[in-house]
């Protein structure tokens, strides 16, 4: 019997990367063709790359909890993608680390003028790069045959601590975060991934661990979402935002202002 052939075209991974390919150049062009000074460029391309690795990211995270509230049988070609979207996420960051220290900051060399809270703030930005090009290169089904699928599921959960690591450093530099705006959106994206998680968590558990009545698991799952969403809303009061800092808060009236 012969084997049947494999289309590389047939697969939605396939889609996924070369889509996300072809965006990185199209930004790159179009931003290119208009903004005319070189370092406002960069900036800009960094901050568009940043984005792009984040939104590729939080799709990546949120595929599974969604599975278990939708159904997976719905998610299924999502659910298939996923990998693929979390490589994605790992070339997007890489092209926004590249681009912002070696064409906006002019190289290595340079980290060292920066302030304490930036330098903080790239090395909670390199440790979750690497947390991500790690979930990149072991998300090829050869190597979840080799680790076995237990371990490599294990090993995929640090994607969640990289997660925290890299909203601290957007945190602590980004300078869109100024807009309230832009907070609140961030906030409702966190907070609706806590919430879905935690539904995935009690859902598997349920059963193996404990089996609450309707009423009790209404409670507990308030109570831990809502644990969850007060630590979120708190980070801004216990982690210093340079420009909230240096700005006292007027970056963004100066901005309207402009």
């Amino acid at each position: 019997m012969n084997k049947p052939q494999y289309h590389l075209t047939y697969n939605a991974r396939f889609y996924v990367l070369a889509s996300s390919l072809s965006l990185s150049v199209v930004t790159a062009s179009y931003l290119r063709l208009n903004i005319a000074g070189d370092q406002l460029y960069y900036i800009r391309l960094q901050q568009v790359f940043g984005l792009l690795c984040l939104l590729y990211w939080y799709a990546a995270l949120i595929i599974s909890p969604l599975g278990y509230v939708l159904g997976k049988a719905r998610l299924k070609r999502l659910e298939f993608s996923r990998r693929a979207i979390g490589v994605s996420a790992a070339y997007f960051a890489v092209l926004h680390v590249g681009v912002a220290l070696w064409g906006q900051l002019g190289g290595l060399d340079e980290i060292a003028l920066l302030p304490t809270l930036f330098k903080w703030s790239l090395g909670l930005g390199a440790a979750a790069l690497l947390i991500l090009l790690l979930m990149a290169v072991t998300s090829f089904d050869a190597v979840v045959r080799f680790m076995t699928f237990k371990r490599w599921k294990w090993l995929h959960r640090l994607v969640y601590i990289g997660l925290i690591l890299v909203v601290l450093h957007v945190w602590m530099i980004g300078t869109h975060l100024e807009y309230m705006s832009v907070r609140w959106l961030a906030f409702a994206m966190l907070a609706l991934l806590s919430g879905l998680e935690t539904i995935r968590v009690y859902k598997r558990a349920k059963g193996r661990l404990f089996d609450f009545n309707k009423s009790e698991t209404i409670i507990i799952f308030a109570t831990i979402w809502a644990t969850i969403v007060i630590v979120i809303a708190s980070m801004p009061a216990f982690v210093q935002s340079y420009h909230a800092r240096h700005d006292g808060g007027h970056a963004v009236s100066e901005a309207r202002h402009d």
